[in-house]
């Protein structure tokens, strides 16, 4: 059993602190098969009785299922995949090791459902604030390339501006690690007000971002520090929006 495909439609369930609790699981889940519940219990001061609730809440029968299946899945994954990559100094950050988690993440009939949206929009707008405005560049580049109106904008009041002339037949594709960069936030609801269709990229958690959106996208992006420096990579969101991109590719730009 896939555990992600198993919780795919229960997670949407879960509350903020229990949507937290599944990220620390998914970042642990390499470890996590020798992890007591009450390990569990301490390290994110959470009660072993609302750790089982939990569990039962995703479909599993309790604590030693869930584990089980989460650690199989993972371990499966690895072995197929075989990738191997440097380590960060000092750090147990492994960028393949969140690409992989990503991956998992993906529900296709979303996916499929994003690609006909990009079809039948007239216009592709990307916000991200920081080093996500590399990812809305990127995607921006490649969907011109196909000929499809697509955008990016360095200047916030501009994001702003455009996102309050777009459309029901308009996309806005919002990228906020944390889910709760205030710029995109606001982005997406003055798109979202203009009948817009919001899709979000944020890390899996429930966070301001992905409730405003019509289409939620969730990757895993491990935080990591190099010394006094913190980073997030955008790698995964990268990743899984030019997954987007390349069903868009094989769906309509093919030559038939």
């Amino acid at each position: 059993m896939n555990f992600f495909n198993y919780i795919e439609e229960t997670r949407v369930n879960l509350n903020k602190n229990e949507n937290e609790l599944l990220q620390y699981f998914i970042e642990n889940a390499s470890s996590v098969k020798s992890m007591k519940i009450q390990d569990v219990s301490k390290k994110t001061f959470v009660s072993t009785a609302a750790i089982i609730r939990f569990c039962k809440k995703l479909g599993f029968s309790g604590y030693s299922e869930f584990k089980n299946t989460l650690y199989h899945t993972v371990e499966n994954q690895e072995d197929n995949n075989k990738l191997q990559s440097p380590k960060n100094i000092g750090s147990h950050f492994d960028i393949f090791d969140d690409i992989l988690k990503t991956k998992n993440l993906i529900n296709d009939s979303v996916i499929d459902e994003i690609v006909d949206l990009i079809y039948e929009s007239n216009r592709l707008e990307f916000y991200g604030e920081g080093s996500s405005r590399i990812v809305c560049e990127d995607m921006t580049r490649r969907f011109r390339l196909v000929e499809k109106q697509a955008y990016y904008y360095d200047d916030t009041s501009l994001m702003y501006l455009s996102a309050s002339n777009l459309n029901s037949k308009d996309l806005a594709f919002c990228i906020s690690m944390s889910g709760e960069t205030s710029q995109i936030v606001k982005a997406a609801n003055i798109a979202k007000t203009k009948k817009a269709t919001v899709i979000s990229v944020t890390t899996m958690s429930n966070n301001t971002l992905s409730n405003i959106a019509h289409k939620p996208l969730f990757v895993c992006s491990t935080r990591y520090s190099v010394g006094e420096m913190n980073f997030v990579s955008r790698i995964p969101a990268t990743t899984i929006l030019e997954y987007i991109f390349n069903k868009y590719l094989h769906k309509y730009s093919s030559p038939k």
